[in-house]
């Protein structure tokens, strides 16, 4: 079963897309699973005061579908498609964040 927060659609055009099978899409959501357990551990202890389901609820839904789709390519061995697809989210992140910056500065 797929983890609560990743959007299904994105989720079945991952699927779709890499052409995974049952097994790697579990492999992929416990890994996605995981990696936000791993986020929520390394928050300082005042801020973990915050449960871990409410943390992966404050987790963007395109985040969720990022880190799924993350997960599969490395589990696929494709980490070079992989590193791609993280590089070119920090891009797009950044030059949304200035965008906005300079919006609410006008």
């Amino acid at each position: 079963m797929l983890d609560k927060h990743l959007p299904l659609e994105a989720a079945a055009d991952v699927i779709n897309t890499l052409g995974l099978n049952s097994g790697q899409t579990k492999q992929a959501n416990r890994s996605m699973q995981r990696v936000v357990h791993r986020a929520w551990l390394r928050r300082g202890s005042k801020k973990r005061s915050v449960g871990i389901e409410e943390f992966a609820d404050s987790v963007p839904a395109c985040h969720w579908a990022l880190m799924f789709e993350v997960c599969a390519l490395v589990h696929l061995g494709r980490d070079t498609d992989a590193c791609a697809l993280i590089s070119a989210a920090r891009h797009l992140e950044a030059a949304r964040a200035l965008a906005t910056s300079k919006e609410s500065s006008t």
